[in-house]
């Protein structure tokens, strides 16, 4: 077993739980208009948790919930080692 919410799959469906219901469909059209790199098609089916993806869920959370603020402990490691890497000079 896995420590609470080690994996990005973990981490993903407990974002999706959090704000499933509040996630605006126009989400997926603001991302395909800013060229995102994901089909709608690809987006839908993330939005519809049938699409494990949880980079393209945060995106779609930003797009559709911008005052929304995402838990920390639900960012993906890299991003999260990035955010707390040490400045470099």
């Amino acid at each position: 077993m896995h420590p609470p919410l080690s994996t990005d799959r973990q981490k993903y469906y407990q974002l999706m739980a959090l704000v499933c219901e509040d996630l605006p469909l126009t989400a997926i059209d603001t991302l395909v208009r800013n060229d995102h790199k994901a089909t709608a098609a690809q987006l839908t089916a993330v939005r519809q948790a049938r699409k494990v993806h949880l980079p393209w869920l945060i995106d779609l959370v930003k797009a559709g919930l911008p005052d929304y603020v995402i838990p920390l402990d639900l960012l993906p490691a890299k991003v999260l080692g990035t955010l707390f890497a040490p400045a470099t000079t």
